[in-house]
């Protein structure tokens, strides 16, 4: 190698070394690209800080008062609000699914909010005869907080003359497990509204009281075929056979399909809900005649289509091989 290029002879005029080309474009992407990057997204992370920092956290007594101050259009919109408030804060999982915890942490929110039944409750009979949705909205809260103070409003909601608002006070009563409502929920089983009917034979199937066992099997003749499915579940959670015949034709998948389909769009169940009840009477047939089942479940343990019910089948079938 010769002394020049030893001592680092510098390169021809008009040529680049390949280190330098680099080391410039590097420079380039940084001034251009990633320093007007950087500062556009610490702006946007201060303006998320600050309006984090400012914004408005609502509690309970947020929520109350506001639906106390609205009237008309507003308090439907407030009540709405108070709703999705209690159902979006986590100490309730849905409407249908109660657990110890819940309870528990709903007795914790009770003894915090002393008066928040009392409120909810003014503006539910305030709501009577001119604001069916802030009433509708206010049956489902106070079957939330299920406390029994809210027991006699919720009665009277039975006789309102909107389908919504009677379907969500038998719910809610239901919740409140008030069995002095029974007479009451009884005659419902009879109302024009599908709906209704299948409201009442819903929470009848969930009390205790003797007088359900003869309204639940009439139920089972009813045109309705979702009033007819609720029934059989509330017959079949007594211990009560004459559920069978229409719990046996739940798991005939191509039956299901069909009546399915003769709904009214309006109110036919999502397919997630007749995959769970089929898979309910699964779990019934079984435990109200495990001999009359097990053939009936061994046939569908091959051909049943919907996997999720199939699952179902050969869980039932284990437990009946395994008593």
């Amino acid at each position: 190698m010769s002394d020049a290029k030893q001592s680092g002879e510098a390169p021809s005029p008009g040529v680049v070394e390949p280190s330098a080309e680099k080391s410039t474009f590097a420079t380039l992407a940084v001034q251009l690209f990633v320093i007007p990057l950087a500062v556009v997204l610490f702006c946007v992370a201060l303006a998320g800080l600050f309006m984090w920092l400012t914004a408005e956290r609502k509690g309970l007594d947020d929520y109350l008062g506001a639906l106390r101050a609205s009237s008309g259009e507003q308090r439907t919109r407030q009540a709405q609000y108070l709703l999705n408030y209690i159902q979006d804060s986590k100490r309730w999982q849905g409407i249908f699914d109660v657990t110890a915890q819940i309870s528990a942490d709903r007795e914790q929110f009770l003894a915090k909010n002393p008066h928040a039944v009392t409120d909810i409750v003014q503006v539910f009979e305030e709501s009577k005869g001119q604001d069916l949705k802030t009433r509708r909205y206010l049956a489902l809260v106070l079957g939330l907080l299920g406390d029994r103070e809210a027991v006699g409003p919720l009665r009277e909601g039975l006789d309102d003359g909107d389908a919504e608002t009677i379907k969500n006070c038998l719910w809610a009563l239901g919740r409140l497990d008030d069995e002095e409502s029974v007479p009451r929920i009884i005659e419902l089983t009879h109302n024009d509204e599908q709906s209704v009917r299948l409201m009442a034979v819903y929470v009848l199937g969930s009390m205790t009281s003797p007088a359900a066992q003869g309204v639940l099997e009439a139920s089972l003749n009813d045109p309705d075929e979702l009033v007819k499915w609720n029934a059989a579940f509330g017959l079949a959670s007594k211990g009560n056979a004459a559920a069978w015949d229409v719990l046996a034709r739940l798991l005939d998948k191509e039956y299901v399909d069909r009546v399915t389909q003769l709904m009214p769009k309006e109110g036919r169940p999502l397919a997630e809900n007749i995959q769970r009840y089929r898979v309910a009477a699964v779990m019934w047939v079984a435990k109200l005649d495990p001999s009359r089942a097990t053939p009936l479940l061994e046939k569908m343990s091959t051909s049943e289509p919907d996997l999720r019910v199939r699952n179902a089948v050969i869980q039932q079938l284990n437990n009946l091989r395994h008593k």
